[in-house]
């Protein structure tokens, strides 16, 4: 009996039990393998469910991701339209006088840094308070809109065109060559806006007066260069001249007003 017991020992000891398997290593596992095999594909499992869940997640951010992209562009396209319009004229969609005093005191500002000349033009309408008066605003809103065009039309690249108000328009001029210069886009603008006009069925014409002054032989800021364009505009519009380019005595304003 000790025989069997003994020999069935040495037997089993030098062949594995028969639920043996070895190890993907090589190496030896015993019948815990199974356990460790199924932990093994419990565990893989779990991470596959992990990088799925975390897929999902990635993308569901992602998505909320590129919608406030998109939003934030159209608040920022819808803002950019909101100061557009603050710097716009309403009627005619050109700078309006707030703009032109921003862009004037920085054209100014660069002037002075390269040593630079700088023109403005100061242009009024004469015969405009005849058409509000015979046609109607809506026919004199369709008139400045017209000249609006006219005036930007002959100005150059890079000039600023402005409505100052009512029937004023301002024309900004950066980096003249020289004063010839400026009364040559002044002529130009006259002589363009001064063509007739087919509004409404009828024939409309109006002429401009333009002042013409010069940084910084007629001034060394933005409320010199005005008041003298300004006061050469109403010597124009008294003689029916062309643009001048001398300086004048300075009026009262209710001598001017006279004028219109």
């Amino acid at each position: 009996m000790v025989d069997k017991l003994q020999t069935r020992v040495v037997t089993t000891k030098g062949e594995p039990p028969a639920n043996w398997r070895g190890s993907a290593e090589g190496g030896l596992s015993g019948p815990d393998d199974v356990i460790l095999n199924a932990l093994l594909h419990r565990s893989k499992r779990i991470v596959r469910e992990i990088g799925a869940n975390e897929s999902a997640e990635l993308a569901t951010l992602r998505a909320i991701n590129a919608r406030l992209l998109r939003e934030i562009d159209v608040l920022r396209q819808r803002e950019a339209h909101a100061l557009g319009l603050a710097d716009r004229d309403g009627l005619t969609g050109l700078y309006n006088r707030r703009r032109l005093s921003e862009l004037l005191v920085q054209a100014l500002d660069e002037a002075a840094r390269h040593g630079a000349k700088l023109g403005l033009l100061f242009i009024d309408l004469d015969g405009f308070k005849r058409v509000n008066d015979l046609h109607g605003h809506a026919m004199g809103d369709e008139l400045l809109i017209t000249v609006a065009g006219r005036i930007a039309a002959r100005a150059r690249t890079g000039d600023v065109v402005c409505r100052y108000g009512g029937d004023e328009f301002i024309v900004l001029l950066p980096r003249i060559p020289h004063r010839a210069a400026a009364v040559e886009v002044a002529t130009a603008i006259a002589d363009r806006v001064s063509l007739p006009c087919e509004l409404g069925g009828a024939e409309i014409r109006v002429t401009a007066a333009i002042g013409v002054s010069i940084y910084p032989e007629d001034g060394c800021d933005a409320v010199q260069l005005l008041e003298h364009a300004d006061e050469l505009m109403y010597r124009a519009k008294a003689s029916g001249e062309l643009p001048r380019d001398v300086l004048i005595p300075a009026r009262r304003r209710d001598d001017r007003s006279k004028l219109r």
